[in-house]
């Protein structure tokens, strides 16, 4: 173990040491992220307070901590498919294994220290968007700070390394399956083994039927199964986690402390699982992933055409072709760019779907108001991530050999813009879709025209028009031409401050149209009618600070191209 603890002794003292950097970059990226993380804290902070002192009240202890194991649901299959996704990179095609493979050390140490770092790496934000939930919750119903601590560190911790070793496992077995049926065979079927079950959790626990229902549910009558319902479902750790949530507000600490005891343990043995596989099979994964690269780079793959080819003839002026061609290989190159985009646009098209067909009927101007706005911060989210994915990394996948492109007689802003365009229709189609089905719901109560969903188009293009730019003018600001993996480059720190500062844009949306929203609403179930020019402010203040923000961050990035890199 000398070993092990020696090589995490010397990566500490690398993060350390890259991370205060006393370059100007560094330096700004420092300062910025300690501003950007205790303003994002404090707001996190209070919307969580605002929202447990508004929802609670409303539909009842039981019905909201089940709407709170319904928000752990989703943040536990994130860092699920997440982990996956990005321990692939981490574990297989990661400089650092080979080296390590090269020296006295065991592929078990290996695979803990890479399972570590993945594990850290790709969750660090999910700390602080929980604990500072965590916070506001807590602050509601009178928790101690210690007990929040407690909390965190041994229900919602534990919780999340669960999930990271549960995706680990299934990224084991997928590798070690693909090798007898085929990469793309067993890709598909895990692809749409998440499509359904993201399909049934929208089906049967979408947030508008939930606070609908709330009605139905008298005080007390779940008190004998916690907030998750009993029999096997209570073993869910979404469950799990909001069952100690639920004992600790209703002052039943030997329950909690039982849920708190289970969630460890279930944490153990899966981390003791994962440690024998690991042990088994992982230098065999390892060795099976090259198998992988050989089949697809033979002689007859490269001779075949492709969609994007540069022997096609092609009616674009040739500068613009290549570089067209150019980001499509660049992205293309990359199983894990491919695979996550069809993933996650999978996911936005299940959940456009799925809302679409949601029924809503409870005419209450508050329960109708919070519930567009959930649906409109998710839509914000899920563009927020598209972005943060695929744009952030675009100019860091530059590398080294960005000179060749910088140098040559070509004009930088035709290659900055062709890289914005790019993003735009990235985000904007996913965005639109999103927009027009989450709306839809609404929009059939009324007979009125349909002014929601022509705000829910306007918003979508300012969203994604501000959030593209600011992930690809922060990105390049926070370019890093030495790191070869277009998912660790959207873990990083810069990658993270621009994160935060893309939600403290969407909370900012939200406060602006909180109001005009819920006057319509208490319009149109009050039948009065509504003054058209309320909405004239907050969508000129949307649409202000959307193109100031847009301006800015294009511009930082626009300038940071001209730097040597």
């Amino acid at each position: 173990m000398s070993t092990f603890f020696h090589i995490l002794k010397y990566k500490l003292l690398s993060f350390v040491k890259a991370t205060f950097d006393r370059k100007m970059v560094s330096a700004v990226r420092g300062i910025g992220s300690l501003i950007v993380f205790g303003t994002f804290a404090v707001a996190a902070f209070a919307l969580s307070f605002a929202i447990t002192r508004f929802v609670e009240p409303q539909v009842g202890l039981e019905v909201f901590h089940r709407i709170v194991s319904m928000t752990f649901f989703v943040l536990f299959v994130s860092v699920n498919m997440g982990n996956i996704i990005v321990s692939y990179a981490t574990l297989y095609k990661s400089s650092e294994v080979g080296y390590l493979f090269t020296k006295p050390v065991s592929f078990t140490q290996i695979f803990i220290l890479k399972f570590l770092d993945n594990f850290l790496y790709s969750s660090s934000t999910f700390f602080l968007l929980v604990f500072m939930a965590l916070l506001g919750y807590g602050t509601y119903f009178h928790y101690a700070l210690y007990t929040d601590l407690a909390v965190m560190f041994f229900v919602f911790m534990p919780m999340l390394f669960l999930s990271a070793c549960i995706g680990v496992l299934i990224l084991m077995s997928l590798v070690k399956v693909a090798s007898q049926f085929g990469f793309r065979k067993v890709v598909t079927g895990l692809a749409l083994l998440y499509i359904v079950i993201v399909a049934l959790f929208f089906k049967f626990s979408n947030p508008i039927t939930m606070l609908e229902g709330a009605a139905k549910f008298r005080p007390g009558s779940l008190a004998s199964s916690g907030s998750g319902g009993g029999g096997i479902m209570s073993l869910l750790p979404n469950n799990i986690a909001s069952n100690v949530l639920y004992y600790i507000s209703k002052k039943s600490p030997f329950l909690a402390f039982s849920e708190t005891a289970l969630m460890l343990l279930m944490t153990a043995m899966m981390f003791t699982v994962v440690l024998y596989v690991g042990k088994r099979f992982y230098y065999r994964t390892w060795l099976m992933t090259f198998e992988f690269q050989a089949k697809s780079n033979t002689v007859k793959s490269g001779q075949k055409v492709k969609f994007f080819d540069f022997r096609k003839p092609s009616r674009l002026p040739s500068q613009l072709e290549v570089l067209v061609k150019k980001e499509y290989f660049q992205f293309f190159r990359e199983t894990s760019q491919w695979l996550h985009l069809a993933l996650l646009l999978v996911l936005v098209f299940v959940f456009a779907i799925s809302i679409r067909n949601l029924n809503v009927t409870l005419r209450v101007t508050e329960i109708q108001t919070v519930g567009y706005l959930i649906l409109y911060a998710f839509a914000g989210f899920l563009s927020c991530s598209l972005a943060l994915r695929f744009v952030f990394p675009s100019i860091s996948m530059e590398g080294k050999t960005f000179w060749t492109q910088l140098s040559a007689p070509i004009k930088l802003r035709k290659i900055f813009f062709l890289k914005l365009a790019i993003g735009i229709v990235l985000v904007l189609l996913p965005a639109l879709l999103t927009a027009v089905f989450s709306n839809i719901p609404f929009v059939k109560m009324t007979e009125r025209r349909p002014l929601l969903m022509y705000f829910g188009v306007y918003s979508a293009f300012w969203v994604t028009l501000t959030l593209v730019s600011l992930n690809l003018g922060l990105g390049g600001f926070f370019a890093n031409y030495q790191e070869k993996n277009p998912i660790r480059v959207a873990s990083s720190q810069g990658a993270t401050l621009t994160f935060l500062v893309s939600l403290v844009y969407l909370v900012s949306l939200v406060s602006i149209v909180i109001i005009p929203l819920r006057d319509y609403f208490q319009s149109l179930f009050q039948f009065l009618p509504f003054d058209m020019s309320i909405i004239v402010a907050p969508g000129t203040t949307l649409a202000m600070l959307s193109a100031g923000l847009s301006a800015f961050a294009l511009v930082v990035g626009y300038r940071s191209l001209q730097r040597d890199f």
